[in-house]
């Protein structure tokens, strides 16, 4: 009967701890708490019908009552302590990335309300995910005194539900002076988002390169921007489309420029256009691929950027994407540069068979230019850029250097009473709808354009959005599949000493 209890609390276990990790009732979290459950309830039932011949006699009922005794005890003990968890107003967070309190840029957002906010709950009754967006309003109330929270039953609001455009249970109506944003999936990173988005007052120009086959920010496809610039739009730019070649100039009017992995090369007098505007003062980030020639390469030669045309295979970093190991280096090393800042090796970047940006020489002594995000250093290169690009492992060349290579890039030139500013990634694909919220790329791509910008006071760590079907896996979402399968293993492993352990203790 002790090794059908041993496996009950095993499993329960097993169970609770994949439940409180993954935030969600799995399969392997339900078969575990059901089979747990059943053990423990047949354990005691098992020791009464074996005991209950012997339960009559004196020496029975003094084993008994002492046990029952204990186990009323126990159950009494834990239902107290459950009800003083309830209504005590402790909290600990033990999670590595601190998931149960706000992220800095939701206390920002909520800091900068320009007035009072109105979040509404509507909800209907048995949702399961109610409780959990309750409590996420009910902490933005507290951090912030110019929100207010509501709750309504969905079926009693229709007028409300039909203004606001609410279609489904667990819903969030922000209104701000009768300005709305409806969120049907809350999370923090969602609600922060359409904080920034109601709260947004001025708004900063940023022109996005458009002509020579560069990024698509209208397009909602796996391979286009819009996500980019949904989440650009909300931090307060205003985007507008410049097509360079048939611009003499960036408009003076631009707060900065965004070039997003052209296929194409760019026009000479493009490309002088873009000289003139970087000496004076002008900023510009740069995305782009190895294995096409821009003329950007020698543009930004002039500034202290060298861009080999090359692939950087970094062994540190597994297959990913279905490509060989190496092919999509995920980063976890960085510089002291704001546009990395808070980043460590628990916070990562994912890129896709990215060019290596050196930053080689500064034009001038007062400028200051460095790489800010590095690979591991096993990392090598290749110039078979065809081959890398179908998803194929190059074998290293004999006389291959390996190092920590910089894939992104940063540097300031003050001029003449101006400065311009330059951020240069080595791989575009990492922004795109299909990865942008994969790891911290989004913050780092966001918080690049506010560096360039010179708007250092947005650079934050955003909280993360769930997107499905996302690649590479979120820390979360690796956590959810391997608490779902990998570790049935160990758990047959641990139930397996428990009862060899027990047989030898009774032996």
């Amino acid at each position: 009967m002790r090794g059908l209890a041993l496996v009950g609390m095993i499993a329960i276990a097993f169970g609770l701890g994949s439940y409180y990790t993954t935030e969600s009732l799995g399969g392997f979290a339900v078969a575990n708490l059901a089979a747990g459950a059943v053990a423990l309830l047949a354990a005691p039932v098992a020791a009464v019908a074996r005991g209950a011949r012997r339960a009559g006699a004196p020496t029975g009922r003094g084993r008994l009552l002492p046990r029952a005794v204990w186990v009323v005890f126990a159950l009494a003990a834990a239902v107290a302590l459950e009800r003083c968890a309830q209504h005590t107003e402790l909290q600990a967070d033990w999670t590595a990335e601190r998931r149960f309190e706000l992220a800095p840029a939701t206390r920002q957002a909520l800091a900068e309300l320009p007035g009072a906010v109105t979040a509404t709950l509507y909800f209907e009754d048995f949702d399961p995910r109610v409780r959990r967006t309750r409590l996420l309003l009910e902490t933005l109330e507290e951090n912030a005194a110019a929100l207010r929270v509501r709750q309504r039953r969905l079926a009693e609001s229709a007028l409300e539900a039909d203004r606001y455009e609410v279609t489904r249970s667990n819903s969030v109506v922000l209104v701000l002076d009768g300005t709305f944003e409806t969120v049907e999936n809350p999370t923090e990173g969602s609600l922060y988002e359409a904080l920034r988005r109601l709260g947004r007052r001025d708004e900063t120009l940023l022109y996005v390169a458009r002509g020579e086959g560069e990024g698509d920010f209208s397009s909602v496809e796996p391979i286009g921007y819009s996500g980019l610039g949904a989440a650009l739009h909300a931090e307060g730019y205003r985007l507008r489309e410049l097509v360079l070649a048939a611009a003499s100039a960036v408009p003076e009017d631009a707060a900065g420029l965004l070039v997003v992995g052209p296929e194409r090369p760019l026009r000479d007098a493009t490309l002088t256009a873009l000289a003139d505007y970087l000496s004076g003062g002008g900023r510009l980030v740069v995305l782009l691929d190895p294995g096409r020639e821009t003329g950007l390469e020698a543009l930004l030669g002039a500034w202290g950027f060298e861009l080999p045309d090359a692939v950087v295979i970094d062994p540190a970093s597994g297959p990913v994407e279905g490509d060989a190991a190496g092919l999509n280096p995920i980063l976890f090393t960085y510089a002291e540069h704001p546009v990395v800042r808070g980043l460590d090796s628990r916070r990562m970047l994912f890129l896709l068979r990215a060019r290596p940006v050196l930053p080689t020489r500064k034009p001038a002594p007062q400028d200051d230019l460095a790489g800010v995000a590095f690979t591991s250093g096993r990392a090598w290169l290749t110039e078979q850029v065809r081959a890398a690009e179908r998803g194929l492992l190059p074998a290293p060349p004999p006389d291959a250097t390996r190092q920590h290579f910089p894939l992104a890039a940063a540097g300031r030139y003050p001029r003449d009473g101006v400065e311009a500013r330059i951020v240069v990634f080595g791989d575009s694909d990492f922004a795109s709808n299909r990865y942008l919220r994969a790891l911290y790329n989004l913050d780092v791509v966001l918080n690049a354009v506010h560096w360039a910008t010179q708007r250092e006071e947005q650079i934050t760590l955003r909280p993360k959005t769930l997107t499905p079907h996302q690649f590479p896996l979120t820390p979360q979402d690796s956590l959810r599949m391997f608490y779902g399968v990998g570790l049935v293993i160990p758990e047959g492993c641990l139930i397996a000493a428990a009862l060899i352990w027990l047989r030898r203790r009774s032996a």
